[in-house]
């Protein structure tokens, strides 16, 4: 039964520019009524549910809010994504069926990783970022300095650090080149900084661990 099943929320998804600017302009109250939009999209089939003004009707009495702040929250912040009459959940959340076994999803990346390792396969023990850092609404990774940083970093663990593209390592500010940080940055391309290139080149199986694992500040 779809009530049965269980929704995983990824530690990281509060740093996300998304997340970051609902939090920051509607607070719990805004993140509550989002968790209210995921738990009605996970009873519906394919996760999929409709946009209609009865449903956005029927979210806005459960959140005892207007119809408008409803659509507002779905629309305004990057976080649903709409196709004519139906909108799904965009990224920060992974849904499941009940499963006999309740382990059984930790198995599945236990195997997926011990098959990546016998392949030679590289997997990252985590990446950033980390409560240093920030990543601009437009999705752009930089250091605490206002540096830019590859999604492929560690995170952040020294605020006296910075990112040396050269270097590929956090490393104290008296060590950087500017001009040799420079040249190295037109070698590279806009989506290397992005955070969202993770998510498209990462595979699935790393993704999930690192967002399940990863050691945050």
């Amino acid at each position: 039964m779809k009530n049965k099943g269980f929704i995983k929320l990824y530690r990281s998804m509060l740093s996300k520019p998304e997340m970051t600017d609902l939090v920051n302009e509607q607070g719990a109250v805004g993140f509550g009524v989002y968790m209210m939009i995921v738990l009605y999209l996970s009873q519906c089939d394919d996760f999929e549910g409709a946009y209609t003004n009865g449903q956005l009707q029927i979210l806005a009495d459960q959140a005892r809010k207007s119809r408008a702040y409803i659509r507002h929250i779905i629309e305004d912040y990057g976080l649903f994504v709409i196709e004519g009459k139906r909108f799904h959940e965009s990224f920060m959340t992974q849904y499941s069926h009940a499963r006999k076994d309740m382990y059984a999803g930790e198995d599945i990346e236990i195997d997926k990783e011990k098959e990546n390792k016998e392949k030679g396969a590289k997997v990252p023990d985590m990446i950033g970022p980390s409560a240093y850092e920030r990543v601009t609404r437009a999705g752009l990774r930089q250091g605490g300095h206002g540096e830019p940083v590859p999604w492929w970093a560690p995170p952040q663990h020294d605020v006296y650090t910075v990112w040396s593209l050269v270097a590929d390592a956090w490393v104290a500010p008296s060590q950087i080149d500017s001009q040799a940080e420079r040249d190295k940055h037109q070698t590279m391309q806009p989506q290397d900084f992005m955070m969202k290139t993770a998510w498209e080149e990462l595979p699935e199986d790393e993704h999930n661990r690192i967002q399940d694992y990863a050691k945050r500040i």
